[in-house]
């Protein structure tokens, strides 16, 4: 036993009125705090594993705007890289990482991604509690809760400074050409009434056309017949499967734009509970563009 439990169950002793009420107090307080023990060993695992690719992990409301978004949690890979404390920016916003070199460009970019729900990936000049510069890179993702509503934005995020060949594609990068160019689209996934319980894509953003060069109507009139390779398009309708049966997955897959050439995609399938939690009512589906740096 700890010294703060300790220290707990004897407040908890002074305060109860007799040694019955103390011994039911203690029986709580000893299975809340098991439960506590258990999610503070789960979130520092969780830490532990994404550290190997991100030093911070930022979790932030929802709400964009002005003053938020708030910021509800940092790790101490945060308080590493920035000098932050997490009593120093829980409940402050983002945006004290930000500084004159910081790029308009992508802040833009990064407010209009989150506007539409998607997911971001980009890199700029922030700056540490010292005034120090540093190379920012984020991966910023909605977090969705089991009815598949966004509560949340999760950022992981990486000093790159030192990583030479990153920093040179990031300062050799045409920000206006990348502004133009987007990375992912989503696709919704439903059973059809008319054609007797077939899957069929009941939704998909309009990031599909520009990423594609496809109508999006393609995917309503054909499903992924016509835009995912045919070796690839047994794998991808079996993860969609697998998702209607509760089962979340990544693939890696090839869609083909209309310029006739094969773009190489990640796609990610999540099922979508019904309020029962008992049938998976639809699949979201996020394909992701692998871009490469040279």
């Amino acid at each position: 036993m700890g010294n703060e439990e300790k220290h707990i169950l004897e407040e908890l002793k002074d305060l109860s009125k007799n040694d019955e009420s103390y011994v039911r107090l203690e029986k709580i307080f000893k299975n809340l705090y098991s439960k506590f023990s258990q999610a503070k060993t789960h979130v520092e695992l969780l830490e532990n594993a994404i550290r190997n690719d991100y030093d911070s992990i930022l979790i932030t409301e929802l709400d964009l705007e002005k003053p938020g978004p708030i910021i509800v949690y940092v790790n101490q890979g945060f308080t590493d890289m920035t000098g932050y404390t997490k009593e120093e920016v829980i409940g402050k916003t983002p945006r004290i990482l930000q500084g004159p070199k910081t790029d308009r460009k992508i802040l833009d970019r990064l407010k209009r991604r989150l506007i539409e729900g998607q997911a971001f990936f980009g890199h700029t000049i922030n700056y540490r509690k010292d005034g120090s510069e540093f190379i920012n890179q984020w991966d910023i993702h909605p977090l969705i809760n089991s009815e598949g509503e966004a509560t949340h934005w999760v950022s992981y995020q990486r000093d790159v400074t030192e990583k030479k060949e990153t920093a040179k594609a990031i300062f050799t990068t045409d920000f206006d050409e990348l502004l133009k160019r987007r990375e992912e689209f989503s696709i919704k996934f439903g059973y059809s009434d008319e054609k007797d319980g077939e899957i069929i894509c009941t939704f998909v953003t309009e990031a599909f056309e520009e990423i594609t060069g496809f109508d999006k109507t393609l995917l309503f009139e054909n499903g992924l017949n016509e835009v995912v390779h045919a070796e690839d398009l047994d794998r991808v309708m079996n993860a969609v499967t697998n998702a209607f049966n509760g089962e979340a997955s990544t693939e890696n897959c090839r869609y083909k734009s209309s310029a006739g050439e094969y773009l190489d995609m990640l796609q990610s399938f999540k099922p979508i509970w019904d309020e029962s939690h008992s049938t998976v009512e639809t699949v979201r589906s996020v394909v992701k563009l692998e871009l490469k740096e040279y």
